[in-house]
């Protein structure tokens, strides 16, 4: 107490004093309490440290650091150290290392030609390797944490919980957003209107794209949980998250972001027929009445946005450039983050004066960045957790199910996610990837239990 006393003596001397050294204190104790949680009680800190990546830029939980190192971000910090405490137990045989999936004997393959890439990335190896770690490594090291903590149908349902609870913040926040411009979290400098009055949703996550993969990912647990939950009341609270979560969808105005919105509750409800019957004629009266009101619509600056040809002119034009970069070291790639500056000096600028820095397309990038190596490397990866998946849950099929509830949910996700990312760079989407690899890693292990591709296991 004593020594809790003093922390806020101080604190509240900085941010009177000295501004500057109130952020850096505030985010020590952010950094000291969680990781302090981690021995206490792994799974509650890893549940914490998800529902807070996103404020921890608005809450001053990152530790900036001075130029030339690496900022020790709350997000890198404890997910670091949360994977590296695991693997400890697991050293010293105080966990058990769950059964290897094909998945985990694929990530090799995009890691290695990954890092290959970033060594050589446009501004230097320091940055390159950092900004695919926090892009992509903390999602997988985030995908191992999953697996060796939520080992229960309980577990899965607190991850799914949690994951509902902040991306329906974000969702409320993006809604207000479009609605009002009101963005005290807008984490973005980039414009804020799209055309007329629409507004350029950036509200936490700094991208409409981002804040509705985002949101797509995570449907279909609000889905599950609707399914799961017996009484009326409790369903009920789980639709309105799930109406809550497409209304973000809707409100960033983003096509990739609406795909992802209607693939997930349509993979999930193919692979559960009884939810077919409810959502089949939802979307017909949806389409319906989209038709009908088109009319009007094209009146206004929804329409303009929703068909409007610039953004796919542009991922054509960049296509043809990434594929003549691609040309010129088409095995190991030119290095990350390269094209804005090579498609530039091949003519391919905005308005012919600036350097468009992003192909807006992960696919592409991979294959510019990494050549036929990191691409091929990632599609073997995407193509073993779909196998993945579909070995886990084809052996525990029950009668008029494709699969258990989780691996439905994990499908929904997974086509939710790797559908949209090909119309943007899904490194810059850190939050979604992070989300997206802990809902893959707990609908596995859930399913599993702890044991082995064989063993059988009820989610009852």
């Amino acid at each position: 107490m004593l020594a809790g006393l003093l922390a806020l003596t101080v604190l509240a001397w900085a941010l009177f004093f000295r501004p500057e050294l109130a952020d850096q204190i505030i985010a020590l104790f952010a950094i000291i309490l969680t990781l302090a949680l981690i021995f206490y009680d792994p799974l509650s800190a890893f549940l914490i440290w998800l529902f807070f990546i996103p404020f921890a830029p608005f809450l001053h939980f990152d530790l900036h650091m001075p130029a030339g190192i690496p900022d020790l971000s709350y997000a890198r910090m404890i997910g670091s150290f949360l994977a590296v405490y695991l693997f400890a137990q697991i050293a010293r045989g105080q966990r058990k290392f769950l059964t290897v999936t094909f998945f985990d004997l694929a990530i090799p393959f995009f890691v290695l030609p990954l890092m290959w890439s970033a060594i050589r990335g446009y501004y230097g190896w320091l940055w390159g390797i950092q900004t695919v770690f926090d892009a992509f490594l903390i999602p997988l090291l985030v995908y191992f944490i999953a697996r060796q903590l939520i080992l229960r149908p309980e577990d899965f349902r607190a991850l799914a919980k949690t994951l509902i609870a902040i991306t329906s913040i974000i969702a409320i926040a993006g809604i207000i957003e479009q609605a009002t411009g009101f963005a005290p979290f807008r984490a973005s400098s980039t414009s804020v209107i799209y055309s007329g009055n629409l507004r350029k949703v950036g509200s936490f996550l700094g991208n409409p794209a981002y804040v509705g993969l985002a949101l797509a990912v995570v449907l279909p647990l609000a889905i599950v949980l609707i399914i799961e939950k017996p009484k009326l009341k409790d369903k009920m609270s789980y639709i309105a998250a799930l109406l809550i979560l497409e209304g973000g969808i809707i409100a960033t105005f983003n096509r990739s972001s609406m795909a992802g919105g209607l693939i997930g509750p349509l993979v999930i409800s193919f692979l559960n027929r009884r939810l077919f019957k409810v959502v089949l004629p939802i979307l017909v009266v949806a389409g319906l009445l989209l038709g009908l009101g088109w009319g009007v619509l094209q009146e206004t600056s929804v329409a303009g946005r929703l068909s409007s040809e610039s953004p796919i002119d542009y991922r054509l034009k960049a296509l043809e450039y990434g594929l003549q970069i691609h040309e010129t070291s088409p095995y190991i790639g030119v290095g990350w983050a390269w094209f804005g500056r090579l498609a530039a000096e091949k003519g391919f600028r905005d308005n012919g004066i600036n350097v468009l820095p992003s192909t807006h397309d992960s696919y592409l990038n991979f294959l510019v960045s990494g050549g036929y190596l990191l691409l091929g490397g990632y599609l073997i990866m995407a193509a073993s957790l779909a196998f993945t998946l579909a070995v886990i849950g084809w052996s525990r099929r029950k009668s008029r199910r494709f699969f258990p509830l989780f691996i439905q949910a994990a499908w929904a996700s997974y086509f939710a996610y790797f559908i949209p990312i090909a119309a943007f760079d899904n490194a810059f989407s850190i939050y979604a990837n992070i989300i997206f690899f802990a809902i893959m890693g707990g609908a596995i292990s859930a399913t599993l239990g702890g044991g082995s591709f064989t063993d059988g296991f009820s989610q009852s």
